[in-house]
């Protein structure tokens, strides 16, 4: 099965209690880079966290998000942060002494300065925090595995139906090569027994020279190769696993055939099936950029 980088997945858990939610989204990556954002209070777990996404994950940039809710809304508490308070009624009298200010800091002004309270969660405990969280996430990654999935299906419908269409454009290259090898000898001869009319030179040896310069005009080589790669790009996509990478490096090499077919051929219906072939592959290196 191919896979996509790209994903979303949302999950909730919860325990009668609290509330756990997942957030996890993913895009393509040369490698697996994994970021987490969870409560401060459980920063130690942010290990175990990416381990369970190592194990899911090969390759992609995930950002991962954890939040919690209590159930029971009674049980916050909203704390005075006494020395908060000490600290800017003492910043207030200085600016009244440095700056010639007049007036007191009333309770309207103190109540809206900042971090003055604090909302204290409920101590909880650590295990059950981890029991809640891990479900979560595991839950929120198979979701992201089936979007991934999902995507990967229709990531290699259309790259096979271009390696289809890459081809049979080959497959036209080398019919109008065939077609074409003896009027392209004829045309070479002719223009080398042009080059030197008049002059006493050994018909033998025009006729091999005609032949070597053919030959450096033969694409025979090259199309074999195409068909090749297209047939070992067709495999990798059936093969499916971890297939992005050498997907690209197929799509690289049938690059390097196509222009090597271009510049050796110079017939113009050749050139118009190159041009075909390059603009497919193209869309097969977008496309392979996404699978993981």
């Amino acid at each position: 099965m191919i896979f996509s980088m790209t994903g979303f997945a949302r999950n909730e858990v919860e325990n009668g209690q609290r509330k756990c939610v997942v957030e996890i989204r993913s895009v393509n990556h040369r490698f697996l880079d994994i970021n987490v954002r969870i409560p401060s209070r459980d920063f130690e777990l942010e290990k175990k966290i990416k381990n369970m996404v190592a194990a899911k994950l090969v390759r992609g940039s995930v950002e991962l998000s954890v939040t919690f809710s209590d159930m029971d809304n009674g049980k916050g508490n909203l704390v005075l942060d006494r020395e908060m308070v000490r600290q800017y009624l003492a910043a207030a009298e200085e600016v009244k002494e440095n700056f010639t200010v007049y007036g007191e800091a009333d309770l309207p002004t103190i109540l809206g300065m900042k971090d003055v309270f604090k909302y204290e969660e409920p101590e909880t405990d650590f295990e059950e925090r981890w029991a809640l969280m891990e479900t979560a996430i595991g839950g929120g990654l198979e979701k992201l595995l089936a979007m991934r999935m999902e995507e990967g299906r229709n990531l290699k419908e259309d790259i096979a139906g271009r390696l289809d269409s890459i081809e049979e454009n080959a497959d036209l290259i080398m019919k109008t090569s065939r077609d074409m090898e003896k009027k392209i000898a004829e045309k070479i001869r002719s223009r080398i027994t042009e080059m030197f009319s008049g002059l006493d030179i050994d018909e033998a040896r025009l006729l091999m020279e005609a032949a070597i310069l053919a030959d450096r005009c033969d694409i025979t080589e090259e199309l074999i190769r195409l068909k090749s790669h297209i047939e070992q790009a067709g495999k990798l996509l059936q093969d499916g696993g971890c297939a992005g990478r050498k997907l690209e490096f197929m799509v690289q090499e049938m690059n390097r055939e196509a222009n090597t077919i271009g510049s050796k051929s110079g017939i113009y219906e050749i050139s118009h099936e190159v041009v075909e072939i390059k603009s497919s592959l193209e869309k097969i290196r977008e496309q392979a950029a996404n699978i993981e």
